[in-house]
């Protein structure tokens, strides 16, 4: 069952619809403003110290934004600025800067106790043209029931990360790429939420290219939407760019599996401290 959002001109709504492009995982509500909605952040939203996932806000983001908007999210771009602990509940409000005839401008922020979590921007919308295509094609990997699985990497023990089924499709450390499967219930990883959420993965996956575990946050996380087919399991293609002062850059792709482009995305993170041998 997932939940569908419905907006009027009083505000913002809610009924239970099967079917409807709103996963139960975001548990999503309307605020008690105009164009505000709250996130409780839940153990399966949690990132591996304990706090709000980075990739699921910024998920719970753009769903917030397509039921705003009524348009569906082609990119979002998410700056991270502070954590929400689990047990918590975040609000999220949406601010459509411009809307036109066939594409709508948003920014949004996630706050917790009147500090900022996360600012937001986003384009939502378009229009059939006929000329969809994508220059970029999946790399030749085993198939996910023949690709061993990842282990629990959290320090709690629950994450999204962990209760999400993510196969090790190939790495080698010190290698710049790192390819993962992955699946989420009801086939949630191929969904715009779901790409935006397992995007995130890419730091962890540049532990794999820098050969050695760490401790660190992400600074930003950009997720462009390529298209939407429906696929069980979802393969992302991690490519580590460069580290400097601490600070590493990286890009992704995510792909279905029968070939095509999901989705794009890149992302900068800070390197806190070095914790050791490689552990995921």
């Amino acid at each position: 069952m997932r939940r569908r959002i419905l907006v009027s001109k009083n505000g913002p709504s809610t009924s239970l619809q099967p079917n409807s492009s709103v996963p139960d995982l975001l548990n999503l509500r309307p605020g008690s403003r105009r164009n505000s909605w709250l996130l409780h952040v839940t153990k399966e939203l949690g990132g591996a110290t304990g706090t709000l996932h980075g990739g699921c806000a910024l998920a719970a983001v753009a769903v917030a934004m397509e039921a705003t908007s009524d348009r569906p999210v082609s990119f979002i771009s998410g700056q991270f600025l502070s954590r929400a602990p689990l047990g918590s509940t975040v609000t999220i409000d949406v601010d459509q800067l411009v809307v036109g005839n066939r594409i709508t401008q948003a920014a949004a922020t996630c706050s917790y106790e009147d500090v900022v979590v996360l600012r937001a921007s986003a384009g939502l919308g378009g229009r059939e043209l006929g000329v969809d295509r994508s220059w970029l094609s999946a790399p030749n990997v085993p198939p996910p029931e023949e690709c061993p699985p990842r282990g629990r990497t959290s320090e709690t023990g629950y994450s999204f990360t962990d209760q999400a089924n993510i196969r090790l499709a190939g790495q080698e450390p010190g290698q710049k790429t790192v390819r993962y499967w992955a699946r989420l219930p009801e086939s949630l990883a191929s969904t715009a939420p779901g790409l935006i959420a397992l995007a995130d993965l890419l730091p962890s996956g540049m532990r794999v290219s820098l050969d050695s575990a760490f401790r660190g946050s992400s600074l930003d996380h950009t997720v462009r939407i390529a298209s939407l087919v429906t696929s069980e399991w979802v393969l992302m293609n991690i490519e580590a760019a460069t580290i400097r002062n601490s600070i590493g850059h990286g890009a992704i792709q995510l792909y279905a599996q029968t070939g095509e482009l999901l989705a794009i995305g890149s992302q900068s993170f800070a390197l806190s401290k070095l914790t050791g041998d490689l552990d995921r």
